[in-house]
């Protein structure tokens, strides 16, 4: 009887955060689609370079957000368990069918204005902390982020910005000094706000 009970309020907690992980997913997804792209900033990790390959080779960001995060799903599922690699997934689904569909409207927030890219570093930061906050990630550094912060000193905020340095770097070579700048101050307040928002 009592495992039944543990079992039932164990999925109601499950139940509970899937509305919160899609309503971060959205968020992010908002971020990248309405002012980071169309800017032409890019985010860190799996989600950066997916941005990156987009943009130089033309394929869809929401097939590559999907299909290079896979492997650092499984590495969740290894490390972090069932609940943390569902939300993972259902984190990463979200935010992939969140970019198609945003992909289909045309961008009309432009500009490289201070507000402009701080309310795209909160929204990101806001997406990202909420799903975290909620047992999942949308992205696989994050799950090397939450891993690292699990085992060393550092946050998952700290953690995600050190391991997303050579990102941003491949952004210079690509984009110039300004807008790997601008991408490195727009991921730093985002991961300001991770920290925030899952603590």
């Amino acid at each position: 009887m009592r495992t039944k009970q543990l079992f039932k309020i164990y999925v109601l907690e499950v139940i509970s955060r899937i509305p919160w992980i899609i309503i971060g997913a959205f968020m992010a997804a908002i971020s990248l689609e309405v002012i980071l792209i169309p800017n032409g900033l890019i985010d860190g990790g799996i989600t950066g370079i997916s941005m990156m390959l987009s943009d130089k080779l033309g394929l869809s960001l929401s097939a590559l957000l999907f299909l290079l995060n896979i492997p650092f799903i499984f590495l969740g599922y290894i490390h972090l368990g069932k609940r943390f690699a569902f939300s993972t997934m259902l984190g990463i689904v979200s935010l992939t069918v969140s970019t198609g569909f945003l992909e289909v409207f045309p961008p009309f927030l432009f500009g490289s204005s201070v507000l402009l890219i701080f309310i795209g570093a909160i929204l990101l930061g806001l997406g990202i902390g909420i799903v975290i906050r909620n047992g999942g990630a949308l992205d696989g550094t994050d799950i090397l982020a939450i891993l690292i912060s699990s085992r060393t000193s550092y946050s998952v905020g700290e953690s995600i910005f050190i391991i997303n340095i050579f990102i941003f770097i491949l952004a210079f070579l690509l984009f110039g000094l300004m807008g790997a700048i601008i991408s490195i101050v727009t991921y730093f307040i985002a991961t300001i706000v991770v920290d925030m928002v899952r603590t």
